[in-house]
């Protein structure tokens, strides 16, 4: 039988991380992060109502705790921080087309080898081994279909947070590989680490979905 190549995913990002960028969010103002983030805020109960990957999450202010949509606590922190990290550095609506890969983000060669192993051959394996598992997950995050490679999907990651994914399967000479591209605006948004985060949340809930069919 032939081993697959999906590894266990780790991640690798804590709650001290989080903790941090928890305690930052009372220095930044609700309404104007609503606006910037496209995320809608209820001033009554002081919370946000954030959507990541199809998955509600509540995020109170001036505390920073994040909930999922019942108001309890989880353990994701890279979910925690990517939500905290793109309420406080939101720009609002992007006029940008243009899709471009982790390494052309300021800093991403440094981090790229990391990302590679993290994520992109993470996703070429679950969409080599699974395929359709595979769509099935991009049908529940209401994905479109690309054009590009083997298999090609554009998504909402969360509210103004545009990506782009392609899937070049295996053949006989070669493993498969992807690619995953993000809306040139948010180099104005994220950081390389913050990016790396994003990569994180993507590949759990991906593995978190197509291992539980």
């Amino acid at each position: 039988m032939k081993q697959s190549k999906i590894q266990d995913f780790d991640p690798h990002f804590s709650e001290s991380s989080y903790t941090v960028s928890r305690d930052l969010l009372k220095n930044y103002e609700p309404q104007e992060m609503s606006r910037k983030s496209h995320c809608s805020y209820d001033s009554k109960n002081n919370t946000f109502n954030v959507t990541v990957l199809g998955e509600s999450y509540q995020v109170n202010y001036p505390s920073g705790d994040v909930k999922n949509c019942q108001g309890e606590d989880f353990d994701n922190y890279s979910a925690k921080i990517i939500i905290l990290r793109y309420l406080m550095n939101a720009k609002g609506k992007s006029d940008s087309e243009e899709m471009i890969s982790f390494k052309e983000f300021p800093d991403g060669p440094l981090y790229y080898s990391n990302f590679y192993k993290r994520c992109l051959q993470v996703f070429a394996n679950i969409g080599n081994e699974m395929p359709e598992a595979l769509k099935k997950y991009m049908a529940s995050i209401n994905a479109i279909p690309w054009g590009k490679g083997d298999h090609s999907w554009q998504f909402t990651f969360m509210p103004g947070v545009r990506i782009a994914c392609i899937l070049w399967l295996s053949d006989d000479e070669f493993d498969a590989e992807a690619q995953i591209l993000f809306d040139k605006s948010l180099t104005k948004v994220f950081n390389i680490k913050d990016l790396a985060i994003l990569g994180d949340v993507f590949m759990i809930s991906l593995k978190t979905f197509t291992f539980s069919l």
